[in-house]
């Protein structure tokens, strides 16, 4: 019998070029598996970003900009643009996951829509160059 609690993690997943946000649980058994089913993916990358004083994960389709018109979904900074659905997730000072709670989750929601103009004006200047 498993006595772990699901994880919950935040999500943005895309799908027909539309970004929805999401709370998903995984299992902290499954972590692997169940990234790639939310993330729409085989293989998958991690990086950890700062936001309001805290740490997060943020796990990605590291194949994403192999696929057919890429979808640019987070901006971190100028720097770091994630494309494809993303994950957001904890670790403890073990570096095993751990779930985000209520406030983790309100925190990542504000950064993304804090982010998202942010976005808009990098593709807008990315299409004025080219």
């Amino acid at each position: 019998m498993n006595s772990k609690s699901p994880l919950k993690v935040f999500s943005l997943e895309v799908n027909d070029h539309t970004i929805s946000p999401h709370v998903r649980h995984i299992s902290p058994d499954n972590v692997l598996h169940d990234l790639y089913k939310i993330l729409n993916c085989d293989l998958v990358t991690c990086v950890e970003i700062e936001v309001g004083g805290k740490f997060f994960d943020v796990w990605s389709d590291d194949e994403a900009l192999l696929k057919d018109k890429p979808v640019p979904n987070l901006f971190v900074d100028d720097e770091l643009i994630i494309f494809g659905s993303v994950a957001f997730a904890k670790t403890d000072e073990d570096g095993e996951m751990v779930g985000l709670d209520s406030d983790d989750i309100h925190l990542l929601w504000n950064f993304y829509l804090a982010q998202f103009p942010k976005l808009l004006n990098f593709l807008a200047c990315k299409r004025r160059d080219s």
